[in-house]
């Protein structure tokens, strides 16, 4: 018998990738204007601008704010955090938040992008950006 292989997806393409052991989310900024977005945007919302440039985003940021859901929610076990991180550039990303737990999160701590599994689907692992407290 042949070994079993669990393969990784995203959950969505073209949202982060992984370059040298460093992960970045991926957006993209309007070339009239510079406004950046996460996810990238067909045109930019600030100055109806239509010439967007792909940009890998920063990975590290700051806590906005969080909360801790008691109630299982699709693929996601109860208790789950998530939270707003506000990335350098001015980007406010809202993800899953890993943590032993919401006593340890205060707001404006420094997170940083991790990307990791998400949920399980029989022999496939979904994966997606999540943050954690870091440096």
């Amino acid at each position: 018998m042949g070994e079993h292989k669990t393969k990784s997806v995203p959950f969505r393409e073209g949202l982060f990738t992984s370059e040298s052991g460093k992960v970045f989310l991926i957006g993209n900024r309007c070339k009239a204007c510079g406004q950046s977005f996460f996810p990238s945007r067909p045109f930019c919302f600030s100055c109806l601008g239509k010439e967007m440039q792909t940009v890998k985003l920063g990975s590290k940021g700051k806590l906005y704010s969080f909360t801790t859901s008691h109630v299982p929610f699709l693929h996601f076990e109860a208790p789950y955090t998530v939270g707003w991180v506000d990335l350098e550039g001015g980007i406010r990303v809202f993800a899953p938040i890993v943590s032993a737990g919401a006593e340890d999160l205060e707001p404006d701590m420094k997170m940083e992008l991790v990307i990791e599994e998400l949920w399980r689907e029989d022999d496939t692992r979904v994966i997606g950006y999540k943050f954690r407290p870091g440096p």
